[in-house]
């Protein structure tokens, strides 16, 4: 992947601002997630109306939407009915925040890392959503893949990096083809297989604009991902335990693409 590094301007680095930045962002996209984890696969709006308890279902104030503080100083339980707000929520924050100023890290503070950084919070919101049993809608992936998409191109021209947005539009072909072959072999997603297939697009532009290596230590540790949740799944039902199967086994198109993104940045 061709991209500055250690970029710095009279002695001084891109990192030490674009980093934090890049993690405040993703306490505030983290906090949005939460709304997109919880209400897209119910078919409600993102946007309205504003944050609520899902207990009483009081709109919750300003102060009690800040991200991380607001659980810790609530200690977990709405205000309101007391009832426990889950654990999720501020780890899906924290989360987010961290991915964002590791991809920051990764890019060395350079405009690709706006796309990379809405990519990951795509793929991220997908796994969470298919990962609790839900299907997600394709309208979260579209979105997600055009945004991140859109990001890179100017991100890529201005660092000069013209043949990984080559290859990462070559990806995001790829990456719906697959997608629409997927859809059209199991239309209604009844084979778990194919669950998370809308991350298919948005794994191609990532790989293919890190560039050659990180793209082969990406697909094969996607092939390695993939093929462990088929080994879990195939001996839990032999074994027909009682037990629950573990979420990432029931999803292994989706684990597969998960360890492919981190490993390939990490590769990169």
């Amino acid at each position: 992947m061709e991209r500055a590094v250690g970029v710095t301007t009279s002695g001084f680095s891109l990192n030490a601002v674009v980093i934090p930045l890049a993690t405040v962002a993703g306490l505030l996209v983290g906090s949005f997630l939460n709304v997109v984890v919880y209400r897209a696969p119910l078919g409600l709006s993102v946007s309205t109306p504003r944050s609520f308890c899902p207990t009483c279902d009081r709109q919750l104030a300003w102060w009690e939407n800040v991200p991380l503080l607001s659980w810790i100083l609530l200690r977990g339980r709405c205000h309101t009915c007391r009832k426990p707000i889950s654990v999720r929520y501020p780890l899906v924050e924290a989360s987010t925040a961290t991915i964002f100023g590791l991809i920051a890290w990764a890019w060395h503070g350079t405009l690709p890392t706006a796309g990379y950084c809405v990519l990951s919070a795509t793929a991220l919101s997908i796994t969470l959503i298919e990962f609790g049993g839900q299907r997600s809608p394709l309208a979260v992936g579209a979105t997600g893949a055009a945004m991140g998409t859109v990001l890179l191109v100017p991100g890529f021209l201005f660092t000069h990096s013209s043949p990984s947005l080559l290859w990462a539009m070559v990806g995001l072909i790829i990456g719906t083809v697959a997608f629409a072959l997927l859809r059209a072999l199991d239309p209604d997603g009844r084979d778990p297989r194919t669950h998370g297939r809308s991350l298919l697009p948005i794994a191609g532009v990532w790989l293919g604009g890190l560039g050659g290596r990180p793209t082969i230590a990406g697909m094969a540790s996607w092939a390695l991902a993939s093929f462990t949740c088929l080994v879990v799944l195939w001996m839990h039902l032999r074994r027909s335990a009682k037990r629950p199967v573990p979420h990432f086994a029931l999803a292994p198109l989706v684990s597969g693409i998960v360890v492919a993104l981190t490993v390939s940045l990490w590769v990169a």
